[in-house]
């Protein structure tokens, strides 16, 4: 499968996004009701690892909410296909503390698999509330900003 995506230095691994992509075109192609239901739930549940020459995230990203709406998922076409993770933000020469923020995003992991409104209040409140120290090679800040934004979205 050849794709159209732009190669950046920080992407989304090729070969996991054409193998992921094959799947799901292979599954819209068929009538198969749960091989196209297996192929949304892969599509929902993948995190793409990021690489120094990948395909571009947002070009993917689009590409997967594509076929997600192909195969009817129950996902917004607005939203992200999975929490955001990390592993997904850029580190730049200045931007915010890594472990804060991995500590934060994990507070989030676990509160959004909670089934407790209080946990996932707390969980929303402190995440708004976080105060991200700048240091030396960091998180981008921007992409980190827009994260916490979607995550306490989320979560409300």
């Amino acid at each position: 499968m050849t794709s159209d995506f732009v190669v950046v230095l920080r992407g989304y691994d090729k070969d996991q996004v054409d193998r992921l992509l094959a799947q799901a075109d292979t599954a819209l192609s068929s009538s198969d009701d749960a091989l196209r239901a297996s192929a949304r739930e892969l599509l929902q549940n993948t995190v793409f690892v990021v690489v120094l020459r990948g395909y571009d995230r947002g070009q993917v990203d689009d590409a997967v909410q594509d076929r997600l709406k192909a195969l009817g998922s129950a996902t917004s076409v607005n939203t992200p296909p999975h929490p955001p993770t990390t592993s997904s933000f850029t580190v730049v020469l200045r931007g915010y503390d890594m472990t804060q923020v991995d500590d934060a995003f994990a507070q989030f992991a676990a509160a959004t698999r909670s089934g407790n409104a209080i946990t996932r209040a707390a969980a929303c409140d402190a995440l708004r509330a976080n105060d991200f120290r700048v240091r030396f090679r960091g998180y981008d800040r921007g992409q980190v900003d827009h994260a916490v934004q979607n995550a306490a979205q989320r979560l409300s």
